[in-house]
């Protein structure tokens, strides 16, 4: 099984982002983590990648097209990273994807507020009914 991965560094406007696709024989991942706003070091690249890994949580999307990899030369594979370095910006499936996850995680946020907001309206109806009722106990 072979995986490939691709880290790209990318400024939106106020931050500095990672995004990290890896692409292996059934699925194509993808996951973000902010840097911060000034640019990153070389040695904060390194340090993400080979301590800090868990911090990418990494959204699972089923891969349609199968990628033929093949051995190139490395010269070839030179040229490429420097045109891929040279263009701007990230794929946009790797957008895609990425939205679809903040997508799901917005869901989940208002349906857990839901809930929140659902359970301290019953605490708060709960004690009004409490006190009503020993006001008019009696005695």
């Amino acid at each position: 099984m072979v995986i490939q991965s691709c880290l790209t560094i990318v400024f939106d406007g106020s931050f500095y982002k990672a995004i990290l696709e890896c692409h292996d024989d059934k699925d194509y991942s993808v996951a973000s983590v902010t840097l911060g706003s000034s640019e990153p070091k070389m040695s904060l690249i390194l340090k993400l990648i080979n301590q800090d890994y868990q911090r990418f949580h990494f959204h699972h999307e089923p891969s349609r097209t199968r990628i033929v990899t093949k051995r190139i030369n490395p010269k070839r594979a030179q040229r490429l990273a420097n045109k891929a370095m040279k263009s701007q910006g990230i794929s946009t499936k790797a957008q895609i994807t990425l939205k679809k996850q903040f997508e799901e995680k917005k869901k989940l946020r208002k349906a857990q507020h839901a809930t929140e907001k659902r359970l301290t309206q019953e605490l708060r109806y709960q004690k009004r009914v409490a006190k009503h009722r020993k006001k008019h106990r009696g005695h």
